[in-house]
């Protein structure tokens, strides 16, 4: 528990860090120099504080607490050295090479530092071989440092390009979301339109009936009802979306839309495409409003075609499962994988905003086994109440 507190407190708080270890190294170097002075008592205290102070501000002012901390050695101390001298090396010139980011000034503090180490030995009282240890203690801790400094400038690269690549993701998927969203409102004004154009039909054949044959009116006034019972519920789900203002911005044609009558064919096409396609059907069968019967086919599209693009050759399975309550179809590669299918693609998120604004989800991920899977779940009951 105190190594933890000891940690936070390294990397929370590096300034009381370093005040810390510069106030331990000065009183350990102190007791050293009044048991046994390496000069005369003022100079031994002198060289032990001087030493020891420019830790505290090694992370602030590195280059300065190098200067300070080196110059220093110098002063002649003819009795001996401090013990933790070289300990006090490697943390200044650790902090050079970490901290300051011009390659031409941490090469002139380490060459002054190495200078200064050589000459301060070769003044005495060590033996000459030591001014070895002298350059090694300055030159390799900035070494270290500067090794520190790039492997952290690398990780801030790496996240800042992670954090752009979410943003881009988290944009790109908005956008598909938008876009599908204009997509089914502009699907749904052609089915509306639809609908509005039988219950004009059958208004006028209702007005004729009631002039000649009023029995005859029932018919065409309960096909009334039931369009406009679809418009209805339609255009709810229309309400519920972003819709442009100008409903003419696609190519300008107006075909029926396609449904799950037209999956055989998209099918076929996939098979004339290459790919090996298995079909199963599952359930009672039932029927399905325009806009989920849409939903499914524009699903079974989008699948078929990633599968295609991202797994050549692979075998897909369409199975289509009907209950009283929901319709689920899912399309299932053997391929290798969601690794194949790079962030599942902008397509499959439009389709999974399809599916929430049905009350449905749509699940993309791997398959039992090997592969990749995309699942579609959407209510009958909800899709059919009015």
């Amino acid at each position: 528990m105190r190594s933890w507190r000891l940690g936070h407190l390294a990397r929370d708080h590096p300034a009381a860090t370093d005040a810390v270890v510069a106030a331990v190294l000065c009183a350990v170097s102190l007791a050293q120099v009044l048991v046994a002075p390496i000069a005369s008592l003022p100079v031994s205290v002198l060289v032990a504080v001087v030493a020891t102070a420019p830790i505290a501000v090694r992370r602030r002012f590195p280059v300065a607490a190098a200067v300070v901390g080196t110059g220093i050695w110098l002063v002649p101390t003819p009795e001996g050295f401090l013990v933790l001298g070289y300990l006090m090396a490697a943390l200044l010139y650790f902090s050079v090479g970490s901290r300051v980011a011009s390659r031409p000034i941490t090469f002139s503090v380490v060459v002054m530092g190495s200078v200064v180490g050589v000459v301060s030995v070769l003044r005495g009282p060590e033996p000459p071989p030591a001014a070895i240890g002298a350059v090694l203690a300055v030159a390799l801790p900035a070494v270290f440092g500067r090794m520190l400094a790039y492997q952290r400038s690398q990780a801030r690269q790496l996240a800042d390009l992670a954090e752009q690549l979410r943003r881009e993701r988290l944009h790109g998927e908005r956008a598909a979301a938008a876009e599908e969203r204009a997509r089914i409102a502009r699907e749904m004004h052609d089915i509306i339109g639809h609908d509005v154009g039988v219950i004009a039909l059958q208004a006028d054949a209702a007005a004729a009936a009631l002039d000649t044959r009023p029995d005859l009116a029932h018919a065409p006034v309960a096909a009334i009802r039931e369009s406009a019972g679809e418009a209805m519920r339609e255009m709810r789900r229309v309400l519920r979306l972003w819709s442009p203002d100008d409903h003419d911005t696609d190519d300008g044609s107006r075909h029926p839309q396609p449904g799950l009558t037209d999956l055989p064919r998209l099918i076929d096409q996939a098979r004339l495409a290459g790919a090996v396609v298995d079909v199963a059907e599952e359930g009672e069968p039932c029927d399905v409003s325009a806009s989920t019967d849409l939903a499914l086919y524009r699903v079974a599209q989008e699948a078929l075609t990633n599968a295609r693009r991202h797994a050549p050759g692979a075998r897909v399975c369409v199975t289509l499962r009907w209950s009283p309550d929901q319709v689920r179809l899912s399309v299932v590669d053997d391929g290798p994988g969601p690794g194949a299918h790079p962030g599942h693609g902008y397509g499959l998120a439009g389709m999974r905003e399809r599916a929430r604004l049905l009350g449905g989800e749509l699940a993309t991920g791997a398959a039992p086994g090997r592969g990749f899977g995309v699942q579609v779940t959407l209510p009958l009951a909800g899709a059919a109440s009015p």
